[in-house]
């Protein structure tokens, strides 16, 4: 009986070695990969009583104050992914996001004219998350071709198994990545986070001819500089890279003979505390997962199949030969 036992022991415990070994070089690389077919919805806010300022153009040049609402649609082009990653010999995803910023009753998806509206196509690498120059990657603002489409940097996500380092991230403003520096660990809704910001400080983005009174000059046209600067912070789950939290801070401004004259944009917009919630509960299984397959089934089944493997061999050892063993030393005791 105990022989049976030794040999189901043994089985197990190669079998559990085995599971370990796949888990660890195998189904965790397959389950780290962003999804070809994604679509989703997200939303940031002004906080209330925490009104932006900005310029509005549809009312006329008039500065305005009032709250914000941020719209970003993702949605995943699985045959363009499939393309891309056959003509570049890499497993890509590319997806089309539509990013837009006015009030909050505006409808994103009426094709008015919003305040400020981004519209891009982006392939990066299914796993680090970094984009990757593509020939069908393309990008407009406010309605207008910006070439080159390419981007740089992470654009959607940070890294599976995210490290306590700095990341280069997409800035659409900039038009480049800029650093988005590791600040510590955190917690959101009990998932553990790791937050990342993201500072720009004041740059000259351009120049524009504006009418001197609105910059407060008695000439009738003035060149101002436009400038621009941001914080955004980012909490991360670093298991599966997705940001949970995210909160932009912008202030943008003209500004004349080194002086500021105007604001066009002065905002924080932050997650909605619903998209908070609706993120937390997609991601928090699937990070279970992640965890599992690369740390719990590979540890735990290689200690397990180890211990079963030595179980197995030490009760299938021959009994004859032990209780034989035993008699012989009888005997000699006995003839002494």
């Amino acid at each position: 009986m105990s022989k049976k036992l030794g040999t189901v022991a043994l089985f197990l415990g190669a079998f559990l070695l085995a599971l370990a070994a796949l888990s660890k070089f195998y189904m965790y690389d397959q389950l780290a990969v962003v999804p070809l077919n994604t679509e989703s919805t997200s939303q940031s806010t002004t906080a209330p009583g925490a009104d932006a300022e900005y310029l509005d153009a549809a009312a006329g040049l008039k500065s305005t104050s009032g709250p914000l609402k941020n719209t970003k649609a993702v949605i995943g082009n699985v045959e363009e992914g499939k393309k891309a990653s056959e003509e570049l010999g890499r497993d890509i995803a590319v997806w089309d996001i539509y990013d837009c910023t006015d009030k909050p009753d505006f409808n994103c998806g009426s094709g008015e004219t919003a305040l400020s509206a981004a519209d891009d196509r982006v392939a990066f690498d299914r796993t680090s998350g970094e984009a990757v120059s593509w020939k069908g990657s393309r990008s407009s603002f406010d309605g207008k071709d910006l070439q080159p489409g390419d981007f740089e940097g992470l654009y959607f996500k940070f890294p599976f198994d995210a490290q306590k380092k700095t990341y280069q991230f997409w800035d659409g403003t900039l038009r480049k990545a800029t650093p988005a520096t590791y600040e510590g660990e955190g917690e959101v809704k009990g998932m553990k986070v790791y937050e990342y910001e993201q500072k720009i400080a004041p740059v000259k983005t351009g120049s524009i001819d504006v009418p001197g009174k609105l910059v407060g000059s008695d000439e009738q046209t003035v060149t101002a500089d436009q400038i621009y600067s941001s914080v955004t912070d980012y909490s991360v789950d670093p298991v599966t890279g997705v940001v949970l939290v995210g909160q932009t801070a912008q202030d943008s401004y003209l500004e004349v003979d080194g002086q500021r004259a105007l604001t066009t944009t002065e905002a924080t917009l932050r997650y909605t505390d619903a998209n908070i919630t609706k993120t937390v509960n997609e991601y928090e299984s699937k990070a279970m997962l992640l965890s599992a397959a690369k740390t719990y089934v590979p540890v735990g089944g290689a200690i397990l199949g180890l211990v079963l493997i030595g179980l197995g061999l030490f009760t299938r050892r021959d009994r004859g030969d032990v209780g034989a063993r035993k008699a012989d030393r009888g005997e000699l005791v006995g003839a002494r």
